[in-house]
């Protein structure tokens, strides 16, 4: 398990006012000027001031529609953030797949597609920015901000900072790289509309297994620590223990990550052409085969879940990833191998998180955002750029 680089990810009360401003509208959604004044500390003048800036930069827009009616006095418009005129573009790098994204400011993914990994780094800075040009064109009035890559840097034969070099130069703008599980953690955090206090182990479970701490401090989320766990002993499982890419035996991801659960299902006679939603699916129609294999992860990972938390000691745990939201029913193995398991934490809160969708692009996606959100008006300075690039345009530095 690593130690990572602190992360701050400031929210609500602190950073500059168009920030902060920025950043509680998006997560609270349509917010009047004098909700922004109680949730961000700021003064009424200074909401007045930095909405204004934020509204001529294209990045806020009004709400009138949203006004409640027979309010006594002179009403204030609600303003939100505007989800039509931008876009980002985020790249999420797997062991097997790479999704390619393009989403909107509130962090709402528009289209994604996904290709096979190259093997080659240059071949798949190549592919991103062909695919990436592709879903551009299919928004053609959107203007690029940013874009961000994610991936498990630990268990890819990719260098981080090597792939990132090669997709500036294919995508000719900036790319914002980070851990997956913290820009996970961080997109989890945002998609609330309550404060997590105190400290949220965010364990993380699909091709790759791993953790991040994050503790609620006085200017945001901060995220302490990762953890991998894909080599991490898989002790409850059953029956034969195929050889790990490390080439010992028992690993965790040799139980749990999607490749294993097909492996075991096409031993069972599943058929699997589409990969894990093939037994998934089948789980769902009612095959009995199917739910007794992902059960048999549920358990795997509710005895890790236990081992960590009874570790590091949180004050809740928060379940990300396919191979725990895929299939609700698993859930209940997870739960009850994880009070079987643990020594300390028996009482311990566990949810799944509140990110929708394609938990891997939102993650990408919401990285690009991390520029746009520490100092919207310097991004905006850079947005009177022609609408579609092709390849996506260089923003000006």
């Amino acid at each position: 398990m690593d130690a990572a680089v602190m992360i701050v990810l400031p929210l609500g009360r602190f950073g500059s006012p168009h920030s902060r401003v920025l950043t509680q509208v998006r997560r609270t959604g349509p917010t009047t000027r004098e909700e922004l004044a109680r949730l961000t500390g700021l003064s009424a003048s200074t909401v007045a001031r930095t909405l204004g800036a934020l509204v001529d930069a294209g990045l806020l827009v009004e709400r009138p529609d949203l006004l409640h009616e027979r309010v006594p006095g002179r009403p204030s418009i609600p303003v939100a953030v505007d989800t039509r005129s931008h876009v980002t573009l985020g790249i999420h790098v797997g062991r097997r797949l790479t999704t390619l994204a393009l989403g909107d400011l509130g962090g709402r993914v528009l289209r994604r597609t996904t290709v096979t990994t190259p093997d080659d780094a240059h071949e798949l800075a190549v592919t991103a920015n062909r695919a990436l040009t592709a879903l551009l064109a299919e928004e053609p009035e959107r203007v690029v901000v940013g874009a961000g890559l994610v991936g498990p840097w630990g268990d890819l034969s990719h260098g981080e900072e090597h792939l990132a070099r090669l997709l500036e130069n294919a995508l000719g703008l900036e790319v914002s790289s980070w851990e997956m599980i913290p820009a996970l953690a961080a997109a989890e955090y945002l998609a609330r509309d309550d404060e997590l206090p105190g400290s949220t182990l965010y364990l993380y479970a699909r091709d790759t297994v791993g953790y991040v701490m994050a503790n609620q401090v006085q200017a945001g989320m901060e995220i302490s620590r990762v953890g991998r766990l894909g080599h991490f002993p898989a002790r409850s499982a059953d029956g034969p223990r195929p050889p790990c890419r490390c080439g010992r035996s028992g690993c965790l991801e040799t139980v749990v990550s999607s490749d294993s659960v097909v492996r075991a299902a096409r031993a069972e006679g599943l058929p699997v052409e589409a990969g894990v939603r093939d037994v998934t699916r089948a789980a769902v129609l009612g095959d009995d085969r199917a739910h007794r294999l992902l059960a048999a992860r549920g358990e795997a990972l509710g005895e890790v879940v236990a081992v960590v938390a009874d570790m590091v000691h949180p004050d809740r745990v928060v379940l990300c990833g396919q191979a725990f939201t895929d299939y609700p029913p698993a859930l209940d193995a997870v739960r009850r191998s994880f009070l079987h398991h643990t020594a300390t934490s028996a009482r311990l809160p566990l949810s799944t998180t509140r990110v929708v969708g394609d938990v891997q692009a939102v993650a990408a996606c919401d990285v690009a955002l991390r520029t746009v959100y520490d100092d919207p008006l310097a991004t905006a300075a850079e947005l009177d750029l022609p609408a579609l690039p092709t390849p996506p345009h260089r923003r000006s530095r």
